[in-house]
């Protein structure tokens, strides 16, 4: 049977104007575990943004729980967060928020080397490893304006992999991306999924990319259903 990573326990989100009070999660009750790929789909504010959020440890509940590998999440504890999201929780935005100065393979190791787990020998082994598993073996020593739109989100998702975290948050990963590249990086996803079996999950508009998880997602109105 399948570790559990996060389980989220009558989880709700509330934003609060002055004129009214938004519910933007209600009750979700979810749980993933070590290899679900996931997909979670739904209309722009529909909370898919702020579902990864939460997940992510960059945004607070309104009220609910929230485990990592069993244990509660304190949101007080902002040492505590600060470490989960370093070593258990990798991140792949719609944008690859790359370094402009620094060449893709610095880009992946720069992670690494601020947790320290490892020395720098071991965190460039690591990511050269990771360069070759995304297609990018020959491309390490460029910087980002000499790379493709498709290659730095290639390089974001090897650098989102660089600590070994035990899941994956991608927030619209394909969505500034024209369709043949959009392919790629989807089938990359499917790749990293069953061969590392790591544990991913996407918030995507994208319904070809949906369709590749294992476990798929929609949301209305706050309300989580599985399709």
């Amino acid at each position: 049977m399948s570790n559990e990573i996060i389980k989220l326990t009558d989880v709700n989100k509330i934003y609060k104007t002055k004129a009214e009070e938004i519910h933007i999660l209600k009750n979700v009750n979810l749980t993933f575990s070590e290899g679900d790929f996931v997909s979670i789909q739904g209309k722009s504010g529909s909370g898919k943004t702020t579902l990864l959020n939460i997940l992510g440890l960059l945004d607070i509940p309104t009220s609910g729980k929230m485990y990592i590998d069993g244990k509660e999440i304190n949101y007080r504890n902002e040492n505590l967060k600060n470490a989960i999201r370093n070593e258990k929780i990798g991140f792949v935005f719609q944008f690859h928020y790359l370094l402009n100065e620094f060449t893709a393979l610095e880009n992946v190791m720069m992670p690494a080397l601020i947790n320290k787990k490892m020395d720098k020998r071991e965190v460039r082994s690591k990511a050269e490893e990771l360069l070759e598993l995304v297609g990018l073996k020959e491309r390490i020593r460029h910087k980002p304006l000499e790379l493709s739109g498709g290659e730095k989100q290639r390089v974001a998702i090897a650098r989102s992999m660089v600590n070994s975290p035990e899941i994956i948050l991608a927030d619209e990963p394909t969505g500034n991306l024209d369709t043949e590249t959009s392919l790629v990086i989807n089938s990359l996803f499917k790749k990293i999924n069953e061969e590392k079996k790591q544990s991913i999950i996407i918030v995507t508009h994208s319904l070809e990319l949906a369709n590749l998880a294992t476990f798929k997602y929609k949301i209305e109105k706050g309300e989580f259903n599985q399709v």
